[in-house]
């Protein structure tokens, strides 16, 4: 009778012991690891002719030297034995190639292209994203000129971060918290509608310090002119800057929100370069005490992923000659052969979940009404925190609504998929919400 006992005593105590384990090692497997680097991504320093992206009034005149350093920021993740990275680029825009080449220069070992997602800042004193995309055979310096020489520059150097971030990773905890910054930006489009005034936080903490902070807010580049001839990180570069200067020995990434629409203001100063500096330190330095004021804790829920999104039919906005040809001087026949070469049949669009923060990204210019569609989305899922990056890993244009298209403007004359391209990207970021953990 006691044997018996004491038998099934210790067979309980080793199932607890087993139970323990299992729930210890399960807890271990899912711990967060991260490691990150920086890289300038600035081409003059090899000599290398620049063309900036945002204006094709500046015709593909290259830069005349260099304001600031532009950089490439990287942050590799290990979660549960799976690697995923953000990078985060002081450009207009990137294509996808960079994404792919840079990810199969970088070879850190198990790390896949559709689990790295690449963010534009939007500056518009940057590298011009066509000239580092391979489908743009226009030969058009008024919408960028390919040069090989430039992708494999930029490339080299992004993939050198990753292999140092690789090389770098400690388990992390995380945090994230958002506040509203009113009088700070402006639909552009129409000054009666609304703009998402939100800038939202990821901090990553390691060793107990703040070391990573992922800011998002959105705001167009447009503080820097086509008159700008100098390579600069406009304002988002000075809002990093100031964050780094206020929070030493931390990292600060920017991610732009779904700026189709929206334009900073708020700003004074007698040149441009002392607009951006006043704006991207007032940004910063709200940045830098909403990042101080965020507690962190081990990360339970973390995913890193891409959806690819089947598009419409390629269509050009009727107005894209009248409003748009002459700045980037298209004809009707070369815009014919730019639709079929520089934009995809289908794109790719993202998700990093970190607990109750998530960001979705979009490969392109989206308007504030289709980032606030995809912010609901992503609460209804359960995300308390959720964020939208434009213009990561490709770029298809403006994504605007079925109404705003009808409007024309600008921006739809840089759409090229006709008037539903917003709801099928909305559709998606349905379907992207959905799957949230």
């Amino acid at each position: 009778m006691n044997g018996t006992n004491l038998s099934a005593g210790m067979r309980a105590a080793r199932a607890l012991a087993l139970l323990l384990a299992l729930i210890t090692g399960a807890n271990a497997m899912a711990e967060l690891f991260a490691g990150a680097a920086r890289a300038s991504i600035t081409p003059l320093e090899a000599g290398l002719a620049t063309q900036l992206g945002g204006y094709g009034e500046r015709e593909g005149k290259p830069a005349e030297g260099v304001h600031d350093t532009i950089w490439g920021k990287a942050l590799v993740f290990e979660h549960d034995g799976v690697k995923s990275a953000v990078l985060t680029l002081d450009v207009c825009h990137q294509p996808w190639c960079l994404v792919e080449e840079t990810v199969a220069r970088a070879a850190v070992p198990g790390l896949a292209a559709d689990r790295v997602l690449m963010i534009a800042s939007h500056t518009h004193a940057g590298i011009e994203g066509m000239s580092m995309d391979r489908r743009n055979i226009a030969g058009n310096p008024n919408i960028g000129i390919f040069d090989e020489k430039v992708l494999e520059f930029v490339t080299e150097r992004l993939a050198g971060a990753l292999r140092e971030a690789d090389a770098d990773l400690k388990p992390v905890t995380a945090g994230a918290a958002v506040t509203a910054l009113p009088g700070m930006n402006r639909n552009r489009r129409d000054e009666t509608l609304p703009t998402d005034q939100d800038m939202t936080i990821l901090r990553f903490d390691r060793d107990g310090k703040p070391w990573t902070v992922l800011v998002n807010y959105t705001a167009h580049g447009t503080i820097m002119t086509e008159e700008i001839m100098h390579i600069s990180g406009g304002w988002p570069g000075v809002m990093q800057r100031t964050v780094e200067a206020l929070m030493p020995g931390t990292a600060c990434m920017y991610a732009n929100g779904a700026e189709g629409d929206v334009a900073p203001t708020g700003y004074t100063g007698g040149s441009r370069w002392e607009m951006a500096e006043q704006y991207g330190r007032r940004v910063g330095i709200l940045a830098a005490r909403l990042a101080e004021s965020i507690g962190t804790r081990p990360v339970e829920k973390f995913d890193l992923r891409t959806q690819w999104v089947e598009l419409p039919a390629r269509t050009p906005s009727p107005d894209f000659l009248k409003i748009a040809g002459d700045e980037y001087k298209v004809t009707e026949e070369m815009l014919g052969m730019l639709l079929g070469v520089l934009f995809p049949d289908r794109a790719p669009m993202g998700l990093l979940r970190v607990d109750d923060y998530a960001l979705m990204t979009f490969p392109g210019e989206p308007i504030t009404a289709i980032g606030l569609a995809a912010k609901e989305s992503m609460r209804g899922a359960g995300v308390r925190l959720p964020a939208v990056a434009a213009l990561t890993n490709d770029l298809v244009g403006y994504i605007l609504t079925e109404e705003e298209y009808a409007k024309s403007g600008y921006e739809v004359t840089a759409s090229f998929y006709g008037p539903g391209l917003g709801k099928v990207f909305t559709d998606a970021a349905g379907k992207l919400a959905g799957s949230i953990p």
